[in-house]
């Protein structure tokens, strides 16, 4: 007999910040926001997966836990796949919360893989073909906003005293303060790789960096503009000043298509919790190294996102960089959600880190386990975890 779905659950989860981290380009977060969608086989299975919380945790969970039960409820636990064609074709496709359901989405697909890779007794990317367990990472997540050089050099001695050879520094603050921070990194730190992130470039045109900081030796330049701005990708792309990176707010296969033949980008950057999960994030793995395009996953907050973001890392045959969170606190990622026993060097179930290397844990489904007793301690709080900008302050 097959193994069904038998139920879906969603949980909007709140983890606020003791101290709020620096600045970004979007201003300073007050809290980690995520989704957690529960999946439960017919045999007692249980698979959990993370949605993007889309500035509308409540939101995103209220699909899951409506339109998308009978796409889901009831069908055969391996049946992935078809889940993605019901929902693209009825809910995708025409008139609605588009954005909503891709995340709402993201988050069954991961409980379903971890549903169905336990149900199994496999690691999900053992499932897939993959054989890849140790990543190169980068310092990323929240850390590295607009502080001082000083400070910012202090950071990353701390990193690279841990074992970390790169990481992502925001710019989009001011030109002049962009670049004193990136010379001082580079001077202290000549071998450090630096990213950089404009989250969206809303403060100045960042060509402007990439112009100036071809002393900084970018390993690329991410979001220089916001999403609807794809033709400056293009040409920004096209005068090679840093190689352009981008993709945690499209959403699907066809959508990163449209932007790699236009010539968009050089790093492909899909979140599993924002384009579909996954299943999706495996269709733009394929797009992006058929067009000879590097691939380096966007995180979210929580560690089932980041075990998944490794096992996408693994069934595609690479050893590319992990986006690794090397915060000190994040309840999401070692606390509420975790492996549900200790075992030295982790970071969350999943996911251990020796040093800068990030090492796929060897259990089934993704690994990870969420302590369900701590669910209402973490309970969602509403609206976005993002200020309201000042621009808007201003003229409202």
């Amino acid at each position: 007999m097959p193994v069904l779905v038998a139920a879906l659950e969603a949980f909007p989860v709140t983890a606020r910040f003791d101290v709020p981290p620096d600045p970004l380009g979007l201003g300073s977060a007050s809290r980690r926001d995520a989704v957690l969608v529960k999946v439960t086989l017919d045999d007692g299975t249980v698979g959990w997966g993370e949605a993007f919380h889309g500035h509308a945790a409540a939101a995103v969970a209220e699909i899951v836990r409506s339109s998308l039960q009978d796409a889901v409820v009831g069908r055969e636990a391996g049946d992935i796949a078809a889940v993605h064609t019901e929902v693209r074709e009825r809910f995708l496709s025409g008139a609605g919360m588009a954005g909503g359901f891709a995340l709402a989405l993201s988050g069954v697909d991961l409980a379903l893989w971890d549903a169905w890779g336990k149900h199994l007794g496999q690691p999900v990317h053992r499932l897939l073909g993959g054989a890849t367990t140790r990543f190169t990472s980068y310092a990323g997540g929240f850390t590295l906003g607009f502080t001082t050089p000083e400070r910012l050099v202090a950071s990353i001695d701390a990193l690279v005293e841990r074992g970390f050879t790169a990481g992502k520094i925001r710019v989009g603050d001011r030109l002049d303060r962009d670049l004193t921070r990136l010379r001082a990194v580079r001077q202290a730190h000549p071998s450090f790789r630096i990213m950089t992130d404009a989250n969206l470039g809303l403060s100045y045109d960042v060509a402007s960096l990439a112009r100036a900081a071809g002393d900084v030796d970018l390993d690329w330049l991410e979001e220089p503009y916001p999403r609807a701005r794809r033709d400056a990708f293009v040409a920004l792309r096209a005068r090679g000043l840093a190689p352009i990176a981008g993709g945690e707010n499209l959403t699907g296969a066809a959508e990163f298509g449209a932007w790699i033949s236009a010539g968009a980008l050089d790093v492909v950057q899909p979140d599993v919790s924002r384009t579909g999960g996954l299943t999706e994030a495996l269709r733009i793995g394929a797009l992006a190294l058929a067009a000879g395009l590097r691939i380096a996953p966007h995180i979210s907050h929580g560690v089932i996102n980041h075990a998944a973001t490794l096992h996408l890392l693994s069934a595609l045959g690479l050893d590319g960089v992990f986006e690794a969170d090397p915060t000190a606190v994040n309840p999401l990622r070692d606390g509420l959600l975790s492996t549900g026993r200790p075992i030295s060097g982790l970071i969350g179930g999943g996911v251990r880190m020796d040093g800068g290397t990030a090492v796929l844990v060897d259990e089934p489904g993704f690994g990870v386990h969420v302590d369900e007793d701590r669910l209402a301690e973490f309970a969602g709080e509403p609206g976005s975890p993002w200020p309201r900008p000042e621009r808007f302050r201003r003229n409202g």
